[in-house]
Order: C-alpha cells, then structure tokens, then sequence
C-alpha cells in the first residue's frame, strides 16, 4: 500500500476508455467524495473528471495495485454530479456500447464545464422566488378533455402516445398534464426536435409558466446553462423552498440533473433531429428520456402527428398505449391536396421556372384572398449542384464525395456536410473553361423566382443560412406569425410545430427529392412530412390546400396522401369516428413491408462504420471484420450486410465502409450487442470504428 494516499478515486473522464482509472487521494483533499470534480493527469494531459467512488487499498482492483497510481492533482469547487447522474450514463453507454467517459463528455461538453467560470446576475432563489403559485386554467375542447382522461387511465402504468392530428391542440394537453404534475410537486421536462420549435415554444409558454419554465438548448447562454443546473439541483431553504419546474429543450436536456422528475413529454416523437450522429454516444433523444423517466419512475408522453414505426409497434405490442386526438381544436375541414404531374406539365409548357401554371394560380388567388403561402423546399442554397457545361464534371467538395452547393448571398460554394466554403468562379477547375453553370433549385433560387412571379407580395425565406442568426430568425417567423409576410419559402425547419393562423397552402417543390432516397425509412420520412406539412394549412376554422409537385404522381407515398385526404374528408363529412386499429392505419402496408424483410421496427439494427483516410487500409480492414463477423459463435444476429460504401463514400477526408448487423427483439439482445462490441474492442482494427445503435 502506498502510504502518501488515505484512499482513492476511481474517475470518469471526458474520453473513449473502457477501464476504470484510479487516482490517489492525499489527507488534504480527504473531503473529495463520489461526484466531486478533480483535476488529474492521464497520457501527458491534464482532464478535468468526476469522481465515480472511493475505496480503501482493499478495494482496488489487483490491476490497479500493481501500476503507479498518480495523485489528483486539484480538487475542484464545483457543485458536485448526483449519483443519479451517474447511473443515467452508465445506462446509456450500455445501451449505446459506448464508454461512460463519452456519456459523460455529451453531458458535461468543454463550454458546460466553464460554465463554473461564467457569472450569472440570477441566483436559484431569485427565480425560485419569483415563481407565482397560481397558474392560468387551460380549458380543453371535449375531443381533447375525452384524450386527456384517456391519457389520465394510462399514464403511470405505461408510456402513453399521443397520436394527434396536427392543429388538434396537443400542447394545450401537454400543458395539463404538466401543470398536474407540477401541482405534484415535481419537475417536468419538455422536449422538441429543434431549437426553433423550441423558441417558438418558449414564447407561447412562457405566458403560462413565467419563471418556472426554462429553456436548454446549444444557443442558450453559459450563464443561462449554468442557473438551470443550480435551480435543478437546489435544495430548497427555509426562507426559500424549492419549487417545481418545467424545462423546454431539444436532445441535450435529458443530461440534466433532474433528480426531482415527474414527467417528461416527448413532442414531434417521431423526428430525426432528436437523433445524435457524431460523435459518440449516438442515443436518440426520445429513447434516451424514456430509460431516463424509468429510471426515476417518471410518467412518458410521446406525441406526434405521425409517430414514428416505433412507436407505432411498441402500441400494437402493448407496451406503449395509444390515444387518437382526429379532430381539430379549431373544426376546420381536412386540406385538400393537389399533385401535378410536372412531367406532363413541362411537356405541355405550362412550367415557369420551379412552379407549374396551376400552382401559380392557386398562389394568386391565396394571396388576393388576404391569406398565407409556404413554399417547402428541401434544400437550401441557390443551386446544389455546379456543372461543367463542356465536360460535364460537377465541382466537388475536395474533403467529401458530394457536390458543393452555391449560395448567390455571399458568392460562395459550400460543403453542407463538413461546412468547407471557396469563393465562386466559374471557372471549371477540372478542364478550365470558363463554363460552370448552376444546376437544380434550392430555396434561395425558390426565393428569387417568386419575387420574379409575385413582385407585389411580401417574400421571406426560412433556413439554415437564415437561421443563423437568432434575431433575424425570430423575425422572419414572427412576421410570418402575424400576417406581415405574403410567403414564406422554408426547408424542413419550417414543416413541424408551427401554428400559423392564417396559412391557407402549402406548396412542396421538387418532391422528388424527398420521394427518392435510398433508405429503408425513406417512404416512412416522407409520408411523415408529407403529414407534418399538410397540417400547417388550414389551422383555424378555414380549409388548407397541399400542393405537390413531382414526376411520380403514382408513387405510394403520394396515393397513401392522397387516400388519407379523402378518407379524412369522408370522416369530417359523415362524422364518422377515426379508428384507432392500427391494421387500418394509412401506414399498415409499410409496416408489412418492413415485417416481411426483417427491418425496424420488427428487428434492432446496429451498424458498424470504419473510417480512415487510406482506402487501401480501410479495405484490408473491412475484410479482417467481415471474416471474424460472419464466422463468429459469440453472439447470434439475423443477418450480417457489408462491407458496403454509404451514401457518403467520403466524409471530412476520411473513407467509409459499413457493416449493418439485425438482432432479434428478445431478451438476448444486450447480451448479443455486447458480444459485438467485445469483438470489435479485441480486434483493435487500425481504423476508426464507430457504432450507431438504432441508427435513423
């Protein structure tokens, strides 16, 4: 036993390492404890990491005994991480086959961590003290109060999902079920796909709230971070007691220290966004809540418009139940929905730019009827493609094997994977005549046509680029908000959680693109849209119009809209009840599809990616992979594919290859996902190995 240390500490670092790493601890930090915060050195750095326990020289691990163990070298001043906390990772990285190191690096990234260095004007009790006790009664619709009390009979018991049509009036449902749970005593965490949905949110919430509600997300201020901490880990004093609260947030937020949970509601269940990709873990936001509400025993509402397979299959296997909210708050009819054939409509030269004679004029007589119009545009840019007319090549991001995008604003060609931006010219760079020209529309050209089109109407475009800057971002939706914009042209961002008053039709441009991707939740994706964006028309009492733009008017996708409508309209017109059998559901064929070839929901998918910027050496090590993978005794798996190159062959200069591996739903599955992580941590492959479970 080394006699300089009273005991040790075992400390999670912010790093990828499967074993446990134990420091000394000297009688003058004798105070350090499980969860205290110290500074130590590991491979020539210096980290900063919490103390997982302590234990005597008896309790070390032999391995640890017969190494050098270092001294920590500062205790740190900080509040410390709960045990709760703790346990969350551990769930994670088991669930993910991650370490607890990368859990612990997603919760606490490097600028959290400096939030101990940043000063905040507010101190937990001034908010908690400004709390009003009494709230504002939300009054529900009878549809919704009918939803509520079914909600009410199964919450608790299970994770209920709240299929609701969009316009239905779920977040007043949302807010009932908070205000009960806050009326409990305890806190409620509020999660979005996207941080504008969450802005938009916050404003409407905030009214209700007031300084019980609190938002977290990556624009939110250090300081702002750091009082949501304090205010969720504050105890409570006599002359302060601690009060329930809500906190609004997108994927990060299930990290937070909410030992005090009662509810966590999951809205736009179904988005991708809440999916991390890069770097480890790769969790799903709304999987992650729900194994962080088991853990505290917290009650789980999934809501969606179009909830995901999923969930849709955990409700048919009876683990999550299922309420229908079909009727909206505000009795508006069912949109209509209109698809052109652009093929035909080219042919018969009735296309003006992007737009089809009809949609023009369907546009003109919205807006002289004083109401709305989005143009959704799945791109943004000017043009997503730049083309050599006289030797055809297309410039190319030199890190990644994709086209770069123009953008007209700023006179730049732009890598949207890796964010690598060059001056334009068009001077082609592989042949050098001066003969690049634009190829394809994204929704800055959308942006300049209309203005072409419509001179006298209000224009605005909403994405990324535009997104950007929170202030004009604001003011765009807010303008659109309160009828000060004639159009709007957005990209995704724009087709989930907004209730716009006066938006009557929507038009989708180009539908093709998001008809035609090589996935196989590529029609479960686009139908969500497709539903996303027929419910932002028509949201009070006047009846919306979708449009859809496409070359595959016979797609399935687009007959399962159309079918939809009309079986929304019969039911509107007749009066006749929504069933809730999901053999009746519009998505019942896809899900036979995805049964009848083994895909999710039906089987758990984890793919294995290698990286590395030699190709030569990624082969060789695909090879070795697929080898020991597909003569392997220690884990049993459905189906092993690969290698094959994805969609992104070439990613930040590295080169990728996949492996997609399918395990069955049963009760060896974590055993079977840990068998293959063991593989993949023996073999020490030279090559950068990623895992993404339950990848979207």
């Amino acid at each position: 036993m080394d006699g300089q240390f009273v005991f040790y500490a075992c400390v999670i670092l912010p790093i990828k390492f499967e074993e446990e790493v134990f420091y000394g601890i000297t009688s003058d930090k004798k105070e350090t404890a499980a969860g205290s915060w110290v500074e130590v050195e590991f491979g020539g750095r210096t980290l900063q990491g919490v103390v997982r326990r302590t234990v005597d020289w008896a309790g070390l691990p032999s391995k640890s005994r017969s190494v050098e163990i270092k001294p920590i070298g500062q205790l740190l001043d900080r509040t410390p991480v709960g045990m709760s906390e703790i346990r969350f990772w551990d769930i994670i990285a088991k669930y993910y086959l991650c370490t607890c190191g990368e859990v612990f690096k997603a919760a606490y990234p490097i600028l959290t961590v400096r939030q101990q260095e940043v000063s905040s004007h507010k101190k937990p009790e001034d908010v908690l003290s400004a709390i009003k006790e009494e709230f504002e009664e939300i009054v529900l619709s009878s549809a919704q109060q009918k939803a509520y009390g079914q909600i009410q009979e199964q919450l608790g018991k299970k994770t209920v999902l709240l299929e609701g049509v969009t316009g239905s009036g779920k977040t007043e449902i949302y807010i009932k079920l908070i205000d009960k749970c806050l009326s409990e005593g305890k806190d409620a965490l509020y999660m979005v796909p996207e941080i504008a949905m969450g802005n938009y949110l916050h404003q409407r919430l905030k009214e209700h709230y007031g300084e019980r509600l609190m938002s977290f997300h990556s624009s939110v201020t250090q300081a702002s971070k750091k009082l949501i901490r304090e205010v969720l880990t504050f105890k409570g004093k006599p002359e302060c007691p601690r009060k329930p609260v809500v906190v609004l947030g997108t994927r990060s937020s299930v990290f937070l220290p909410m030992e005090n949970l009662g509810l966590v509601v999951v809205d736009e269940e179904h988005d991708q966004s809440y999916k991390q990709e890069d770097p480890a873990p790769r969790y799903n936001g709304r999987d992650a809540a729900l194994l962080l509400a088991q853990m505290h025993g917290a009650k789980v509402l999934l809501g969606s418009a179009t909830p995901s397979f999923e969930s849709l299959y955990n409700c048919y296997t009876r683990k999550f139940a299922r309420v229908l909210l079909t009727e909206k708050y505000f009795q508006s009819p069912p949109p209509e929905v209109t698809v052109i054939d652009t093929i035909w409509t080219r042919k018969s030269r009735q296309m003006k730019g992007c737009f089809s004679q009809q949609l023009i004029n369907l546009m003109e007589k919205t807006i002289a009827e004083h109401k709305q119009v989005l143009v959704f545009r799945n791109l943004r840019s000017y043009a997503p493609v730049v083309q050599c007319s006289e030797c055809g090549e297309a410039v190319k991001c030199p890190h990644c094997n994709v086209p770069l995008s123009y953008h007209r604003y700023d006179n730049t060609l732009r890598c949207h994977w890796c964010e690598y931006k060059a001056p334009y010219s068009p001077v082609c760079p592989s042949c050098g005549k001066q003969a690049l020209e634009y190829r394809g529309a994204g929704t800055e050209k959308i942006e300049e046509e209309l203005k072409e089109l419509f001179p006298a109407a209000r224009i605005a475009r909403y994405d990324a680029d535009i997104a950007q800057s929170k202030k004009e971002a604001l003011k765009v939706m807010t303008d659109f908000a309160q009828g000060n914009t004639d159009i709007l042209v957005g990209t995704q961002m724009t087709s989930k959680g907004f209730d716009f008053e006066n938006l009557a039709l929507v038009a989708v441009i180009q539908a093709d693109t998001i008809l035609s991707q090589q996935d196989f939740r590529a029609d479960e994706k686009a139908m969500q849209l497709f539903i996303q964006l027929l419910g932002r028309s028509g949201r009070r009492n006047s009846k919306g119009h979708l449009v859809i733009q496409t070359n595959q008017k016979n797609h399935p996708v687009i007959k399962n809209i159309q079918e939809m409508s009309s079986r929304l309209s019969w039911e509107y017109e007749t009066g006749a009840a929504a069933s809730a059998d999901l053999e009746e559901n519009p998505h019942g064929e896809m899900m036979a599809e995805r049964s009848m070839y083994c895909f999710p929901p039906f089987v758990r998918l984890v793919n294995v990616i290698l990286r590395n910027k030699n190709f030569h050496k990624l082969e060789s090590a695909a090879a070795s992979l697929s080898h020991v993978l597909k003569n392997t005794r220690s884990f049993s798996a459905m189906e092993i594919s690969g290698p094959f190159a994805p969609r992104m062959e070439k990613l930040r200069d590295e080169y990728q290859l996949c492996f997609s591996i399918k395990f069955s739903r049963d009760t060896r599955l974590q055993a079977n996902k840990d068998a293959l992580k063991k593989i993949l941590s023996l073999m020490k492959l030279p090559v950068q190995v990623i895992i993404d479970v339950d990848p979207v």
